[in-house]
């Protein structure tokens, strides 16, 4: 699934495939647990441990919405922004950040972790990021310059190839 096309068809199927099985099993009502104002609470019908009310299966589902969105581009614009790629040559999975941002540890969305997992690395022209060697800002440090473009972080950095925590601030 490297390629990004694929992903978000395939998230998109998941999606649409969840949604029609979890549908048909989702009751709108309201909570009885939840008061209403101006309204004198009702006797709470007792449901038995099967999970059944009034001969209904009640099955409560979590439901995830997937909308598409062209967030990278404004944030392009904006020019405050660090994209992380997990292969050399900008491929595979990426990460797109804005700043101004600190992050301790490098975990993304989901808590995907990204800790000595990047492999190349554009800034945007109004960024300057300084990455370091472990979590929490500690030992040794590397300055990237706005809009850097290092398509192979083991060649370009030597031994600072792999990195944990990282600071991006705006110019």
């Amino acid at each position: 699934m490297n390629n990004p096309k694929i992903s978000r068809n395939f998230l998109t199927a998941l999606a649409v495939v969840f949604v029609i099985c979890a549908a048909p099993a989702v009751n709108a009502q309201e909570m009885p647990d939840r008061p209403v104002m101006n309204k004198k609470p009702e006797p709470v019908e007792k449901k038995s441990q099967s999970g059944t009310k009034d001969g209904k299966i009640i099955i409560e589902v979590p439901v995830l919405m997937l909308v598409p969105m062209k967030v990278s581009t404004d944030l392009e614009n904006k020019g405050c922004w660090v994209k992380f790629y997990e292969k050399k040559d900008y491929e595979g999975d990426s990460l797109m950040l804005s700043g101004p941002l600190n992050l301790p540890r490098l975990v993304g969305p989901f808590g995907a972790d990204w800790e000595n997992k990047v492999r190349s690395i554009k800034t945007g022209p109004k960024t300057n990021v300084t990455i370091y060697d472990n979590r929490d800002f500690r030992d040794q440090n590397k300055f990237l310059d706005p809009g850097s473009n290092i398509p192979d972080m083991s060649k370009q950095m030597g031994f600072f190839d792999d990195f944990r925590s990282m600071m991006l601030s705006c110019i």
